[in-house]
């Protein structure tokens, strides 16, 4: 595949922030290619989100992940995806926007949760771009217009990747930029993309058993998002225009469709809630809301937002107090107990926590947000080498999490593990696409005395992917 050195790249992604100009995207195809293979675009997204990494911020919540990836991959068990090796990136980033990149990157803001109303809203954007990736649509575009492809692919993803990591305003600038120059051919190729994942994403919500009418009305919602925000449009808007006959169109094809779906979950109304706490800017002035929800209307909802704000914001009995009221009423949910967990563990009483969180893994195996948190747990309570034992492990379920690297190494460093503090440091410094780091982290590793042959080669294998890491994701 030639390569090509799109300037415009490395001049958007240098909008973002002064520590952005040294990155850089790779192409998916040149001028001759009509389609790229799947494994190519599997290749070049992973490069890709690399990048998205170290630039935009990320949020570190496995509560919240373990949710969006578990409905993502109930709609993606029903999309029409040839590939499904999916990787999610939740942004810490309350503005509504979704997006999906070549090779099963789904990106979500957490504020899209700020925006859904219910459950079925929710999971429509996600079957929307799920089924972008499924058309190939990346592809498809390199097809249609082969000779401006590299160009238009290569702003398209910088503009991605400025939105998420600035506020949108940068964002939307790059990406109207990039747009001027194919308005009208683009913008009209664009239009029929829209539909299609309309058409195909309605169906996908249906198979997984939510109610079609949640698009329509989610469309509507960005609409008057639109309205209120005046000329600053959400960023999914910029890449996803609404217009009145869209959500027609929407309406219409609902109504020929089975509408006794799913609409709405506690599940969902709960990490809906901790995503509100976690967007707040401030803990306590989130605590005296939610303590003021709770009197105006007491539901499950509510008094999670209170023991979780009362979390965060160090109100630790109040914290229990909720939540002792929330188990009265559902003692066996999962987010209760997961919750327990974190008072204990945030509390200072790490035995118990650890006890609660073993109790849960006896019921949920490899359970993310548990093992996240026992880990910490046994962090806490100075037990290092079950600390390492148990992120090690974990890493094998979840190898693109950065912060359980991060942790990992941490952990490793305390129990004075240099091998696995290198290891570890590299994988996390590969995560974010910081090659350089990582190689040096392997290298140091090779230095160590008595290094096993196993390890030996194990490193120098290490470091040979390191090297095709860093090819892929070079001009």
């Amino acid at each position: 595949m030639t390569k090509f050195k799109p300037l415009v790249v490395a001049m958007l992604i240098g909008s973002a922030t002064p520590a952005q100009t040294d990155t850089s995207l790779p192409i998916l195809g040149d001028s001759a290619s009509s389609v790229v293979s799947l494994d190519e675009e599997y290749r070049i997204g992973r490069a890709w989100v690399r990048i998205l990494r170290a630039q935009a911020p990320l949020l570190d919540d496995p509560q919240i992940y373990s949710y969006i990836e578990a409905l993502l991959y109930r709609l993606a068990g029903h999309s029409q995806l040839p590939d499904r090796r999916l990787s999610l990136v939740l942004m810490d980033n309350s503005s509504l926007n979704a997006f999906a990149a070549p090779g099963g990157v789904v990106g979500i803001n957490a504020g899209l949760f700020l925006y859904a109303a219910s459950e079925a809203e929710f999971a429509s954007v996600v079957a929307h771009e799920l089924s972008h990736l499924s058309q190939r649509h990346y592809a498809m575009g390199l097809q249609e217009q082969q000779r401006n492809a590299p160009w238009q692919l290569a702003s398209m993803l910088a503009s991605i990747l400025v939105m998420a990591a600035a506020d949108g305003q940068a964002g939307a600038a790059a990406m109207m930029s990039s747009q001027a120059a194919f308005a009208q051919k683009g913008l009209a190729f664009s239009r029929a993309n829209e539909q299609e994942a309309d058409r195909i994403g309605m169906q996908v919500l249906v198979d997984a058993g939510y109610d079609p009418r949640a698009m329509p009305e989610m469309f509507a919602q960005m609409q008057r998002s639109t309205a209120y925000l005046g000329q600053r449009a959400p960023e999914f808007l910029l890449t996803h225009p609404v217009t009145e006959s869209r959500i027609a169109d929407a309406l219409n094809r609902s109504a020929q469709l089975p509408t006794d779906g799913l609409r709405n979950s506690m599940e969902y109304q709960l990490i809906q809630t901790r995503v509100k706490v976690q967007m707040a800017r401030n803990a306590n002035e989130a605590f005296k809301q939610f303590r003021d929800a709770v009197l105006n209307s007491p539901s499950p909802s509510n008094y999670y937002g209170l023991a979780f704000s009362a979390l965060k914001s160090g109100h630790y009995d109040d914290a229990q107090n909720a939540l002792d009221k929330l188990q009265q009423e559902d003692p066996n949910r999962l987010s209760y107990q997961l919750l327990a967990a974190e008072i204990s563990l945030s509390s200072g009483d790490a035995q118990h926590a650890s006890a609660l969180l073993r109790d849960i893994l006896a019921l949920y195996p490899d359970n993310h947000s548990a093992v996240r948190l026992l880990a910490q747990a046994l962090v806490k309570a100075q037990q290092y080498d079950e600390a390492t034992r148990v992120m090690r492990e974990h890493t094998r379920s979840y190898p693109d999490d950065l912060q359980l690297w991060y942790e990992l190494a941490e952990a490793y460093g305390l129990a004075g593990n240099r091998l696995g503090l290198h290891q570890a440091r590299a994988e996390y410094f590969l995560l974010r696409g910081a090659v350089p780091q990582a190689e040096l982290q392997l290298n140091q590793a090779l230095k160590i005395e008595d290094l096993n042959p196993g390890d030996r080669a194990r490193i120098e294998r290490r470091l040979a992917e390191a090297q095709q890491i860093r090819k892929d994701m070079e001009f």
